[in-house]
């Protein structure tokens, strides 16, 4: 991770209902800024970054042209994943529901087939979708199985993570929570 990428990381946090956001606007949109000045020099990781920066201030218009372009330059199944995992939260953030479904798909796809490893980060983000699509018991079937895959991978961070996700959907059809 470049100097630049890992800057950008540390000015974003994830809030309590799971979404990505600015410790520091200022500070993170200029260095998004800089990175983007360079934008045909990024690799792809670098430019995937600066779009994931732009998420997190909300400017998902731009994130979604950056992003799309990271998609377009990823030289592994990894990269597509993640590519258009982070592509999907840019449509979902500003409820562009329907345009986000696919790219999650997508990626859940190329997991299964060549890049099982990002497998579970797939299907976490589609089951979150799955919440803001208001299909909940659908996202709690897709969440208790990405639960499952993460308690084998014995990651904590992780494991919390899915178990919100899994109290949202839950909560959204009135089941018990974790």
């Amino acid at each position: 991770m470049s100097a630049e990428q890992q800057q950008i990381a540390e000015l974003i946090a994830t809030g309590n209902d799971g979404r990505m956001y600015a410790t520091e606007p200022d500070r993170l949109r200029r260095l998004v800024r800089y990175e983007l000045a360079r934008e045909e020099r990024l690799s792809q990781p670098e430019l995937r970054q600066a779009g994931v920066g732009l998420i997190a201030l909300g400017e998902y218009a731009e994130a979604q042209r950056v992003l799309a372009e990271a998609v377009s330059r990823a030289a592994t199944a990894h990269q597509r994943v993640a590519a258009l995992i982070n592509l999907g939260d840019a449509y979902r953030y500003p409820g562009e529901l329907a345009e986000a479904e696919p790219l999650y798909e997508r990626a859940i796809e190329i997991a299964q087939a060549e890049s099982p490893h990002t497998l579970h980060f797939a299907l976490q983000h589609y089951g979150k979708h799955l919440i803001d699509a208001r299909r909940p018991h659908l996202a709690v079937e897709v969440l208790a199985e990405v639960l499952i895959m993460r308690q084998k991978l014995g990651d904590p961070a992780l494991i919390a993570s899915t178990q919100d996700a899994l109290s949202a959907a839950r909560a959204a059809v009135g089941q018990r929570t974790i």
